[in-house]
């Protein structure tokens, strides 16, 4: 049974690079969709998996990746795929069994997607991004006690394999593949400090600002006890907006966390009933679990 799914992508922005001299070409062509390279799908993620193997972020990416989906007796081709949109789909999957409803196990299974419509550049860097997301993401369990808005936001842009991660993996496979005048063209030289290397913390400020959005996103925040928590929002121009929901991140993450608890709710009311359709009276220890539960529902779904 699904219980959460978690989607998030970056738009970047609209690159409009072409291959140079130093740059990679592709068959000698500079420009073209990259999933114009061949019909087969499989032949076009090779040449895609072989390019972005010529950087050596992007050589690390793929041999981590293939590690990883490895553990869960897969290959590249089976957590890397071809789709609409760049971005990478991570489903929580919780199990239980109606007779033992209080144990739980949660599962979690990831596929990244490149969007067919992308040039090679793009392609390039967009695997790079998503790839970062599959590896160093960890998995969240959206049903404990402890889950909530603002740690949610904050891990989502500044965590392991969160937004700022992974927008620094493709910005460096972006320096090692391409030329000092394609670069120019990237929002990478926002984030680059005055020694030439990229900042961490310069990235951060750039994925909380919300631009006019602050006017309505400010008091929601307040309403709901984040805005002293997460004092990096501002009204700043907006450099990077989720593809998933169309708006910033600091306010796409809050959307998502708010879906994620819709779903958590509606699946511990079904636990909830089969909890109560159980016997009356239990072991002391079951009928602690079953209080310790409802109460927590309660409290978290209105």
């Amino acid at each position: 049974m699904k219980s959460a799914i978690f989607l998030f992508t970056i738009l970047v922005s609209t690159h409009l690079f072409a291959f140079e001299e130093k740059t990679i070409h592709v068959e000698g062509k500079s420009t073209g969709v990259w999933t114009s390279f061949s019909s087969s799908d499989e032949l076009n993620l090779k040449r895609l998996f072989a390019l972005v193997a010529r950087s050596e972020t992007g050589e690390k990416l793929l041999r981590l990746a293939k590690y990883k989906a490895a553990q869960n007796g897969e290959t590249l081709n089976d957590v890397i795929r071809i789709g609409n949109g760049s971005l990478t789909d991570t489903t929580l999957v919780r199990k239980f069994s109606p007779h033992s409803p209080e144990h739980v196990i949660f599962e979690s299974r990831s596929v990244v997607y490149i969007n067919r419509s992308l040039g090679w550049d793009d392609a390039l860097l967009d695997l790079s991004h998503e790839l970062t997301h599959y590896i160093y993401r960890s998995s969240f369990n959206p049903y404990s006690a402890d889950f909530n808005a603002r740690d949610f936001i904050k891990s989502t842009i500044e965590g392991e394999g969160g937004e700022v991660q992974a927008f620094l993996m493709e910005c460096r496979v972006l320096r090692e593949l391409f030329s000092t005048q394609v670069q120019g063209r990237s929002h990478c030289q926002k984030i680059t400090d005055e020694s030439g290397k990229l900042s961490s913390a310069k990235a951060v400020e750039l994925f909380y600002d919300v631009g006019d959005y602050y006017e309505k996103f400010g008091p929601q925040l307040k309403e709901r006890g984040l805005a002293s928590t997460l004092e990096q929002v501002k009204g700043q121009k907006i450099n990077f907006v989720s593809s998933a929901y169309g708006v910033p991140y600091p306010m796409a993450a809050l959307m998502e966390y708010d879906l994620v608890v819709e779903k958590v709710c509606e699946n511990d009311k079904k636990r909830l009933a089969y909890m109560q359709q159980g016997p009356k009276r239990g072991p002391a220890s079951v009928d602690t679990r079953f209080d310790q539960f409802k109460t927590s529902y309660q409290s978290r779904c209105k």
